[in-house]
């Protein structure tokens, strides 16, 4: 008989077929828990609950807990508090029989759904990072103005240098998806969201006068050792301390990110003293940018393995003039190919030197004819624009317009959905398309990647197929979401904000992740899942039901007044009502299945003897006090609400009597929910209750068969 028993419990029987991986007991006479918790659990005795292990739920412990993530949408539960902590990060169905997360398609990834997809893995073209990685990869000659001794030295004498001062970069740690907005950083020859883009050669334009190179000044005071310089996150090979003109124009040369892929010189270097780049007191390196232009990015000198002879080493740079020649794609005397990268250049224009003669650029900015007398189009800038006049003949186009003749339209901005930050913890700067989408220049449409929507693409769509929320909510932005909060038995409206404070940057998020608010009876990320019901465990012992009074005086019994709860109301009810009108009328309510209303005067009931002519009422001249015993749902009940009292003398007020203790759990903590149909499935030896522990036809499992 032992060996029986070990082999019934070691080993249960189960149906062959399960419903999304609930499976369907059978009888395991002997075991004191359901399936003995499965191996993944502890049995409570007397009462057969299982406290299961980490990594484990349900009655039986049978079920695989899923990784926690944090939200990318959730309803606040504080003003700016979201984001918290949540089942594959509310992106993605947990597989309870595996422990995984089935992420929504193409859109999400990581064991807890925690990362945004990478656009078509960036065509090919480029690396996907993280925003936090985003920034690590700025350029600091973006950030830092000069790096002069007065950032360099450590102390005023200048007894030593610390090079890193200048080698400063935004930080993006603080804001909750620093390690979950995933983008694309394009290689060299590529833009877009997702890389696709081909980016075409820029250049200056040679009409408009009186423009300079930028220019900018090294100092070197060193009598031995070597440097490096930085330009757009590119770091030179070693240069010597002693190395010539033309040595340091060749090692500088050698950098990609000094964009230019002609054969004409990209720089120009000359030194105030001498032949070497540094000297004993000081040598002066002027360095000219001859093909990019604009105000450019300072140079970020490394001088830490410079030595001196009889001093602190020190290497310096600054900018002298900035540069302030054009940096427009094809000179804005053409039209980019975004398919080749090439520019397809207007009438009697051609490839430059940079410097408006003939070379090999790939710009537009050779005028290869007589001087321009007229802007571009066979009406200037095409009626979409003002044309300039001599010398530069340039097309100032309207709001919305944007090319050399103005016959592009440009796309309207949003928040950027991937762009480094400007400040520490502060990115999402406006951007065309918002970054996540490709601007069609002949509509001024954006062509957004797939999971955004909106006119920018400034909206993450919510998830569900074929409609949004599966059919079964309601698509909500972030500051939406927040104005609900969950009872633990409803949604209700809540005072919380998110993203009130427009200067707030860790809210930026507020009008533009969008999440799922579900409809009564449907739950997930994407509202596709059955909710089951819930109720009391009926092995736990020693609880109560929740008991709500209400209390009113009414002299003439005519006023009238609302009960709510779970934002729905009762009809009208009137002061003259019995207790018996009062269950019907809560019981008609969605959220409220079964009520047992009493007066709280035990001596007062329907058919007893000598009752005033207005004891039975709701509301009565000495006052009245009902009782609201809630039958189901159980446990801690919200409190009933009072609406639209009129004519009531004093009151009416609900107030709780007694705090209900019964569980409200899904299945009664007796079974496992399978969500294609909402049904439950329970354990062997429980059956469908009517909330009270009896047989009924609730269908939650809180009824222990005999």
């Amino acid at each position: 008989m032992a060996m029986l028993f070990l082999l019934l419990t070691l080993f249960p029987q189960s149906s062959s077929s399960s419903l999304r991986g609930v499976e369907h007991y059978t009888d395991v006479t002997f075991a004191p828990c359901p399936k003995l918790c499965s191996g993944n659990g502890l049995c409570h005795r007397p009462d057969g609950i299982c406290n299961c292990f980490d990594g484990f739920a349900g009655p039986d412990c049978s079920l695989h807990t899923c990784p926690l993530g944090d939200a990318w949408t959730d309803h606040a539960v504080g003003n700016d508090a979201a984001h918290r902590p949540a089942t594959c990060s509310n992106r993605g169905i947990c597989r309870a029989e595996t422990g995984t997360c089935n992420c929504e398609f193409k859109r999400f990834e990581g064991s807890a759904c925690e990362r945004k997809t990478c656009p078509e893995g960036c065509s090919g073209h480029g690396r996907c990072v993280s925003l936090r990685e985003r920034a690590s990869l700025q350029d600091p000659g973006e950030i830092v103005e000069s790096c002069t001794g007065a950032e360099i030295c450590v102390d005023g004498p200048c007894t030593a240098v610390d090079y890193s001062a200048c080698a400063k970069k935004w930080d993006y740690n603080a804001p909750w998806e620093a390690e979950k907005m995933f983008g694309c950083v394009c290689d060299t020859g590529y833009s877009g969201y997702d890389c696709s883009v081909r980016t075409c050669p820029n250049g200056d334009d040679p009409l408009t006068t009186g423009q300079l190179d930028e220019i900018q000044l090294l100092e070197c005071q060193a009598t031995g050792g070597s440097f490096t310089l930085a330009f757009r996150g590119e770091t030179t090979k070693t240069i010597a301390f002693d190395a010539s003109a033309s040595q340091l124009e060749t090692l500088m040369n050698g950098l990609t990110t000094l964009q230019y892929s002609g054969t004409d010189p990209k720089i120009e270097v000359s030194y105030s003293d001498g032949s070497a780049a540094c000297d004993t007191d000081g040598n002066d390196i002027l360095i000219t940018f001859l093909q990019n232009f604009g105000d450019l990015p300072l140079l970020i000198p490394d001088g830490s393995h410079l030595v001196h002879a009889s001093t602190t080493p020190l290497l310096t740079s600054q900018e002298v003039i900035a540069g302030t020649k054009e940096r427009e794609t094809c000179s804005r005397r053409g039209f980019c190919n975004s398919s080749s990268g090439v520019c397809d250049c207007l009438d009697y224009w051609m490839t430059s030197d940079g410097h408006g003669a003939t070379g090999t650029r790939g710009d537009c900015g050779h005028l290869s004819s007589s001087p321009a007398t007229a802007c571009p189009g066979a009406i200037p800038c095409l009626g979409y624009g003002t044309c300039s006049g001599a010398p530069d003949y340039r097309c100032i186009c309207q709001t919305g317009r944007s090319g050399a003749d103005c016959s592009l339209m440009t796309c309207p901005q949003g928040k950027s959905w991937f762009s480094a930050p400007a400040e520490d913890d502060e990115a999402h700067a406006p951007a065309e398309c918002s970054d996540m989408g490709i601007c069609d220049t002949s509509a001024g449409t954006c062509s957004c990647a797939d999971g955004f929507t909106g006119a920018a693409c400034e909206y993450m769509m919510c998830p569900g197929t074929p409609l949004e929320c599966s059919g079964h909510g309601v698509c909500s932005t972030m500051a939406m979401l927040a104005q609900y909060s969950y009872t633990g038995y409803y949604w209700e409206s809540s005072s919380y904000t998110y993203g009130a404070d427009s200067n707030n940057a860790l809210t930026w998020d507020h009008d533009q992740i969008q999440g799922c608010h579900c409809s009564q009876g449907w739950e997930g990320y994407d509202c596709s899942l059955r909710s089951c019901p819930r109720g009391d465990n009926p092995q736990t012992k020693d609880q109560v039901n929740e008991i709500q009074e209400l209390a009113c005086t009414d002299a003439d019994g005519l006023g009238s007044f609302q009960l709510g709860f779970g934002g729905e109301l009762t009809l009208t009810l009137q002061a003259a009502d019995t207790a018996a009108d009062l269950e019907t009328q809560l019981t008609s309510l969605s959220r409220v299945e079964a009520v047992a209303v009493s007066y709280a005067n035990p001596g007062i009931y329907v058919g007893a003897d000598g009752l005033a002519v207005d004891a039975l009422q709701l509301c009565r001249a000495a006052s009245q006090t009902v009782r609201i015993e809630f039958l189901a749902p159980t446990g801690n009940v919200p409190l009933l609400e009072v609406h639209g009292a009129a004519g009531i003398d004093g009151g009416p007020t609900v107030t709780e009597l007694i705090k209900g203790t019964k569980e409200n759990e899904v299945c009664s903590g007796r079974g496992l929910c399978d969500h294609t149909t909402g049904q439950c499935a329970c354990v062997t030896g429980f059956m469908s209750s009517n909330g009270q522990g009896n047989a009924g036809s609730r269908g939650d499992c809180g009824f222990k068969s005999p």
